[in-house]
Order: C-alpha cells, then sequence, then structure tokens
C-alpha cells in the first residue's frame, strides 16, 4: 500500500486519510509507533523537545480534534478526517480481530485497563487481548512492562499514560518490545471503561467535546482548554504568518 498522505503543520506531517484507509495502511506496516496529535500536543511540544523529537521520529502522526482542523483552514488545507484515538480505537481493534492479531493495554490506573479490555471484546468479538498492566506500580519497573509486554506475544500496544509520558516511553522503549505496533492512546481506556464519559453525540459533531470534559473536570481541564486553546490559536496563527500555506503530500 502506498504511503498515506499528508498534510504537514508545525513541522509535522499529520495524516490526512479516511479513517479505514489508515488503519489499513497502519497494519500493512512490518512495524509502526504512532502518536495522536492535538492542541494540547502541540503546546507541549513547543516547550518539551524530548516529546517533539518523539513526534518526530514516530512513524505515523495521526490529527486529533478540532484545533488541527482549525490550524489546516488557516493554512489553506484539509483533513480528510478526524483521526481521533476515541473513535479509531474500537475500529482499530476490529482490525485486529479480522486480522488475528492481539493487543496488551499498558496504562491508566488499576483495574480500569481490565474493564477497557473487556468493552473491547464486545465490540470486536474475536478481539485476543494479549494483557494487561497498569500505569502505577505496572510501570514502575520499566524492565519488567517490558518483559511482560514480550512474555505475552502481543502484537500491538495500546498505551494510555498522557502526554506526552506515553509517547516519550515508547520512543525510548519501542526498540526493546517485540510487539509489531505500539501506539499512545491519551484517555481511551478512560473512556471505554466508563470511568470517564464521552459527550454527546451532537457535541462531538461540532467538535465541542473539550467543553464536555472541561465540565466534568473544571479544575483538572482549565490550563489545558481555556489557557491552552489560547496560546494555541495564538501559535496557529505566527505559524502560518512564518511558513504559510500547508504543504500536503
Amino acid at each position: 500500500m502506498p504511503d498515506l498522505p499528508t498534510i504537514r503543520l508545525f513541522d509535522l506531517n499529520l495524516v490526512s486519510a479516511p479513517m479505514p484507509d489508515a488503519i489499513a495502511a497502519l497494519l500493512a506496516r512490518p512495524s509502526a509507533r504512532v502518536a495522536f496529535v492535538n492542541a494540547h500536543c502541540v503546546n507541549v511540544a513547543a516547550r518539551d523537545r524530548a516529546y517533539r523529537q518523539a513526534l518526530e521520529t514516530a512513524d505515523l502522526l495521526f490529527p486529533d480534534g478540532a484545533g488541527l482542523e482549525l490550524a489546516a483552514k488557516l493554512h489553506g488545507a484539509r483533513f480528510v478526517a478526524n483521526l481521533n484515538g476515541t473513535d479509531l480505537g474500537p475500529e482499530l481493534a476490529r482490525a485486529l480481530s479480522s486480522r488475528g492479531l492481539s493487543l496488551f493495554l499498558l496504562g491508566a490506573a488499576p483495574g480500569v485497563a481490565e474493564r477497557a479490555s473487556a468493552k473491547l471484546q464486545a465490540l470486536a468479538p474475536g478481539l485476543r487481548i494479549a494483557g494487561t498492566r497498569d500505569g502505577f506500580a505496572g510501570l514502575h519497573d520499566p524492565q519488567a512492562a517490558i518483559a511482560a509486554i514480550n512474555a505475552s506475544g502481543a502484537d500491538m500496544v495500546w498505551m494510555a499514560t498522557g502526554v506526552p509520558h506515553q509517547d516519550l516511553w515508547l520512543a525510548q522503549h519501542a526498540a526493546a518490545l517485540d510487539a509489531r505496533y505500539v501506539m499512545g492512546v491519551g484517555a481511551l481506556f478512560d473512556f471505554l471503561s466508563g470511568r470517564v464519559s464521552r459527550a454527546p453525540l451532537w457535541l462531538r459533531r461540532a467538535r465541542l467535546e473539550w467543553l464536555w470534559r472541561l465540565a466534568l473536570e473544571p479544575r483538572r481541564m482549565f490550563a489545558r482548554y481555556i489557557l491552552g486553546n489560547a496560546s494555541f490559536l495564538v501559535r496557529a496563527l505566527r505559524h502560518r504568518l512564518r511558513h504559510g500555506r500547508s504543504r500536503d503530500r
């Protein structure tokens, strides 16, 4: 399968393709490290050099959310699809199941990955869960976590410890993992397990799911969404002035 088309924003090549094409292209590769990029990720990457390098060296970057869509429009471009992890995850799980590939869930609070795996198996009958491990005691010893993943024989690892930790950890340890595919998935386990509820469909379609998250956790999310969104908009406008129109590939 040919390389996926991308849009270059913030000096990152972000996939611009329908979700089925993105999933098929990912699983057609012999191996891949995947990261999702949203407005918050761009803000963090601007001040964290190691995280930025983790994004730059990833094999595939999927655009997530209204912020990236707005930035693309400022640059005269348009993403074919919003490839956010919460929607892509179940579809990817079905693709794994149909191909007989297994999945390891790494991260989140104790018990959350187990509940998320049960939900995934209901959404994708036949999906093989190779194992689970939480993001607290389960990651205290990185070598023990790597050994557990490798012993499980998992084909893919989803890591849910948030930005920037998950992508930094995977960038550092992917070479030691036997799994062919690794992906940082943020809050996906929390959504799948029911620990955090998703916004109503009409809010998601309006690209306003961030307002729902802010309403659920105003203290924790204030800096990310109120201050962060303003910072991102300024950053997007500056990038447009400096670099002109985006280049599709």
